[in-house]
């Protein structure tokens, strides 16, 4: 049986973009098994094409077992390929979209990247992770050891 959420509230923070006011959601568990399913979508349909593209080669190819190929081509993302993607362009934007479509309902995630600036990118960082904005907070607020 489920346990209603209905007093779970997600931090939300509100900022200023050029002259409009966006409020941005922290992000999930939920939200990053979104993301990771799009990365995987994605890297299924590349891999999809590759595979296609080995087996007209290795017919080309006498000698060249395609199933062998094959092997390189079925691969699944690891943890690090996942981390990397949230730091390109595209998955910073789909992270943003993420936790804009919370308040700002019919937000498209072509949106979510135009209001996504190098100038707000920290503060955006901030209230999509408040939980890492506060640890690097405390980290740069704490006092040396006195030995």
């Amino acid at each position: 049986m489920a346990i209603g959420l209905d007093g779970f509230v997600r931090k939300k923070t509100k900022i200023e973009i050029g002259t409009k006011e966006f409020t941005f959601t922290e992000l999930s568990l939920a939200d990053f098994a979104e993301f990771r399913v799009r990365i995987q979508g994605q890297r299924d349909e590349f891999n999809q094409q590759r595979r296609q593209r080995l087996i007209e080669d290795a017919k080309k190819l006498d000698g060249i077992d395609s199933m062998e190929l094959l092997k390189f081509a079925d691969k699944s993302l690891t943890e690090d390929e996942i981390e990397a993607e949230m730091e390109t362009s595209e998955g910073l934007g789909y992270l943003v979209y993420l936790s804009l479509r919370y308040e700002h309902q019919g937000i498209e995630i072509k949106q979510a990247m135009e209001i996504t600036t190098m100038s707000e990118i920290e503060k955006i960082s901030d209230a999509m992770f408040p939980s890492l904005g506060d640890e690097s907070k405390k980290k740069r607020t704490r006092q040396p050891v006195k030995g």
